[in-house]
C-alpha cells in the first residue's frame, strides 16, 4: 500500500459514520468477531509478556470479577488434583 493510499484510509477512518457502519457490520458477523478477538488477544498477549504494569492491571481487574475468580478456583482445584 502506498503512502497516498494509507493517508486516504486514515481519512476514511476519521469519518464517524463510516466507522460506526463498519463496527455494526463486524459485530453482526460472528466469524469476523471471532477473528478480531483472536487478533486482539494475540496483541494483548505480547503486551502482557513485555509490560508488567499492564499485566498487573489485567490481573487486578480479573480478580474483581466473580466469574473469573470462580474459574480460577476451578482451575486451581484441577491442578491440585492432578
Amino acid at each position: 500500500m502506498s503512502i497516498a493510499d494509507k493517508i486516504e484510509v486514515e481519512k476514511l477512518l476519521k469519518d464517524p459514520t463510516l466507522v460506526d457502519d463498519i463496527t455494526k457490520r463486524v459485530l453482526g458477523n460472528p466469524e469476523a468477531v471471532e477473528d478480531l478477538a483472536d487478533d486482539i488477544a494475540d496483541e494483548l498477549s505480547d503486551v502482557l509478556e513485555d509490560d508488567p504494569d499492564f499485566k498487573a492491571k489485567i490481573i487486578k481487574a480479573a480478580m474483581a470479577n466473580e466469574t473469573f475468580k470462580s474459574r480460577l478456583v476451578k482451575k486451581l482445584a484441577e491442578e491440585i488434583s492432578d
